[in-house]
């Protein structure tokens, strides 16, 4: 790949990455190209160099924002014993909630409105992450789809309370319930803050 490639690639991914967090910030119709292209030091009129049209990019942002915090958690779950990773991987997925930082909840709402190219970008991301939890985190596919719903869940009515204690409390009260329901059905190890 000569310069001139490289180049390109690294501007698309900037302009990707910059469209990621603002969506999660904003909302995907809070955001338009102008915005996206001038917090990524670019002018408008560069943005069909890099995409057909708003959707495309929608869809690459949105995937790019699911890899990167997929990415986080399983780096963190690495070497971690299969009996061990299912509360790991709930206490490290709900965490996100405090800091406003699951991309499956912040963009949920903004993909059942978008187009099929988005949705299924969205649906590929919720598949590959049920099958990453029932390969590895030792729990089946039914627990896999209940846990995957119920943190993604109480991820978005905890960042939408307007109340720190009770999103705390639902956050808490997912965590507990679903630990135990893999340490019932999966032999998932109950770390001893939970039970």
């Amino acid at each position: 790949m000569n310069y001139a490639q490289v180049r390109k690639e690294e501007t698309r991914k900037r302009i990707v990455e910059t469209a990621s967090r603002l969506f999660q910030e904003k909302g995907v119709d809070g955001v338009g190209v102008d915005e996206i292209m001038r917090e990524s030091g670019l002018t408008h009129g560069g943005f069909y160099g890099h995409f057909r049209n708003k959707e495309q990019l929608v869809a690459e942002a949105c995937a790019c924002a699911v890899e990167m915090k997929s990415g986080e958690i399983k780096a963190k779950l690495k070497g971690v014993p299969k009996n061990e990773a299912f509360a790991l991987f709930v206490s490290e997925y709900l965490d996100c909630t405090s800091q406003a930082d699951c991309p499956f909840a912040m963009l949920g709402g903004d993909v059942a409105r978008r187009g099929d190219e988005v949705r299924e970008m969205y649906t590929a991301e919720v598949s590959e992450t049920v099958d990453y939890m029932t390969k590895s985190l030792g729990c089946g596919r039914e627990e896999a789809l209940l846990t995957f719903a119920a943190v993604v869940g109480a991820s978005t009515v905890a960042k939408a309370s307007s109340d720190p204690k009770l999103a705390e409390e639902i956050v808490r009260t997912v965590r507990e319930q679903l630990t135990r329901i893999a340490a019932e059905r999966c032999g998932a190890k109950v770390p001893a803050n939970v039970a």
